[in-house]
Protein backbone atom coordinates (compact mmCIF):
# COMPACT_ATOMS: atom_id res chain seq x y z
CA UNK A 1 0.00 0.00 0.00
CA UNK A 2 1.58 3.05 -1.04
CA UNK A 3 -0.35 7.17 -0.54
CA UNK A 4 0.98 10.20 -0.93
CA UNK A 5 1.35 13.01 2.05
CA UNK A 6 1.56 16.90 2.21
CA UNK A 7 3.07 18.14 4.65
CA UNK A 8 3.99 22.11 5.32
CA UNK A 9 7.88 22.94 6.12
CA UNK A 10 7.66 25.89 6.59
CA UNK A 11 4.89 29.45 6.32
CA UNK A 12 5.71 32.94 6.71
CA UNK A 13 3.37 36.01 5.09
CA UNK A 14 6.05 35.30 1.95
CA UNK A 15 7.02 31.75 1.45
CA UNK A 16 5.43 28.85 1.88
CA UNK A 17 7.18 25.17 1.51
CA UNK A 18 5.26 21.95 1.17
CA UNK A 19 6.75 18.64 0.85
CA UNK A 20 4.95 16.13 -0.67
CA UNK A 21 5.63 12.40 0.27
CA UNK A 22 4.97 9.22 -0.43
CA UNK A 23 4.18 6.82 2.34
CA UNK A 24 3.88 2.97 2.26
CA UNK A 25 3.24 0.03 4.67
CA UNK A 26 4.31 -3.50 3.64
CA UNK A 27 3.15 -6.55 6.38
CA UNK A 28 3.80 -10.12 6.35
CA UNK A 29 2.52 -12.76 8.42
CA UNK A 30 4.81 -15.72 9.35
CA UNK A 31 3.09 -18.58 11.55
CA UNK A 32 2.48 -16.84 14.62
CA UNK A 33 4.32 -13.08 14.10
CA UNK A 34 3.74 -10.30 11.99
CA UNK A 35 6.07 -8.42 10.14
CA UNK A 36 5.59 -4.72 9.34
CA UNK A 37 7.96 -2.38 7.12
CA UNK A 38 7.30 0.96 6.56
CA UNK A 39 8.79 3.96 4.42
CA UNK A 40 8.52 7.57 3.61
CA UNK A 41 10.10 8.64 0.54
CA UNK A 42 10.16 12.58 -1.35
CA UNK A 43 8.13 13.08 -4.15
CA UNK A 44 8.28 16.93 -4.91
CA UNK A 45 8.87 19.94 -3.03
CA UNK A 46 6.50 23.14 -3.63
CA UNK A 47 7.34 26.56 -2.91
CA UNK A 48 4.63 29.36 -3.12
CA UNK A 49 6.21 33.14 -2.87
CA UNK A 50 4.57 36.26 -3.52
CA UNK A 51 6.37 35.62 -7.35
CA UNK A 52 4.47 32.17 -8.37
CA UNK A 53 4.11 28.66 -7.10
CA UNK A 54 6.76 26.34 -8.57
CA UNK A 55 6.78 22.44 -7.50
CA UNK A 56 10.19 20.62 -8.25
CA UNK A 57 11.16 17.35 -8.00
CA UNK A 58 14.10 15.70 -6.23
CA UNK A 59 16.35 16.02 -9.14
CA UNK A 60 15.13 20.00 -9.19
CA UNK A 61 13.17 19.27 -12.50
CA UNK A 62 9.73 21.18 -12.65
CA UNK A 63 6.66 18.87 -12.04
CA UNK A 64 3.53 19.84 -13.72
CA UNK A 65 1.84 21.52 -10.08
CA UNK A 66 -2.00 20.72 -12.12
CA UNK A 67 -0.94 16.59 -12.31
CA UNK A 68 -0.32 16.81 -8.53
CA UNK A 69 -3.06 18.94 -7.49
CA UNK A 70 -5.42 16.20 -9.04
CA UNK A 71 -3.08 13.30 -7.55
CA UNK A 72 -3.30 14.90 -3.95
CA UNK A 73 -7.09 16.51 -3.90
CA UNK A 74 -5.48 18.11 -0.63
CA UNK A 75 -2.77 20.23 -1.93
CA UNK A 76 -5.45 22.15 -3.95
CA UNK A 77 -6.45 23.56 -0.57
CA UNK A 78 -3.01 24.00 0.90
CA UNK A 79 -1.84 26.41 -1.94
Amino acid sequence: MSTFRVNEIAINTELKIIAIESVGLQHYKINNSTQLYGKIEPIAIIVASTDGIYALNMAAESVDLDKLKHDIPELDAML
